[in-house]
């Protein structure tokens, strides 16, 4: 009798248990978005949390940001993070946004400067993240390329550092990003600081090449964001929650 109430269990596995491992490539270290070395950050949680609920586990592959759209080429991986129009080459294969990254000009509030354009940079002190000046359009790469007090640096915690210890007038970056390090520094975290809104917003989505996959991840996207789950994991990393600056979020 046990041999057959074990055998019928055997029989009943596949059909009952569907859960999988699911490759996700990731690019290396953003906090707060991605936090490599602890396998954690907003992005990583979203995606964890979406496939915890379709009864997948993620199985996360770092790589440097420029390198995901090759392993999507090769089928390498099931799923591709920080991805859209820009990154892919079809993009039938994106899933709705999922994130909405803001680049923004910070300065001190007790600096009092006026920016309400990219032109007003013109003679400031600025730090910009890696290839801001490519990336952020012809009239910021002409004002930035004539300032010799321009720089770029890799380490944006140590951008946040020399704007709010007054070594710079103005630095460049997302704004969660900002959020992100001036929250975890006493020595300056209640200073109060301006975002000047000069850059438009840039939503990111998965890109996953199996439809099953990606309609069922679309489908449980929506439900973490009206869940609430969504800005509980907002509210874990301290940042903006952006995606009413989406023109709409997609129905699944």
């Amino acid at each position: 009798m046990r041999f057959i109430f074990m055998f019928s269990i055997f029989l009943l596995l596949p059909f009952s248990v569907s859960s999988k491992a699911i490759d996700v490539v990731v690019g290396w270290n953003k906090p707060p978005y991605v936090i490599s070395q602890e396998n954690s950050g907003f992005e990583v949680d979203v995606v964890r949390a979406i496939l915890a609920d379709m009864e997948h586990d993620l199985s996360p592959i770092y790589v440097p940001f420029g390198r995901t759209a090759r392993f999507l080429e090769n089928n390498l991986t099931d799923v591709g993070l920080t991805q859209n129009s820009a990154h892919v080459l079809d993009t039938a294969i994106l899933s709705d946004p999922y994130v909405v990254y803001q680049n923004v000009a910070v300065t001190r509030a007790d600096r009092k400067l006026e920016i309400n354009s990219i032109e007003d940079l013109r003679g400031k002190s600025i730090v910009g993240f890696q290839t801001a000046n490519v990336v952020l359009g012809e009239v910021f790469h002409n004002i930035v390329s004539d300032q010799t007090a321009y720089m770029e640096m890799a380490r944006q915690d140590r951008q946040v550092d020399m704007l709010m210890r007054g070594h710079v007038d103005v630095i460049i970056l997302d704004r969660n990003i900002f959020n992100y390090f001036k929250s975890n520094n006493r020595a300056y975290s209640d200073d109060e600081i301006v975002f000047h809104e000069l850059f438009p917003a840039s939503s990111y989505s998965a890109a996953i090449p199996d439809q099953e996959l990606r309609v069922a991840f679309n489908d449980r996207l929506h439900m973490l964001i009206e869940s609430g789950g969504y800005q509980q994991l907002l509210d874990k990393y301290k940042l903006d929650n952006l995606l009413h600056m989406l023109p709409r979020v997609s129905a699944p």
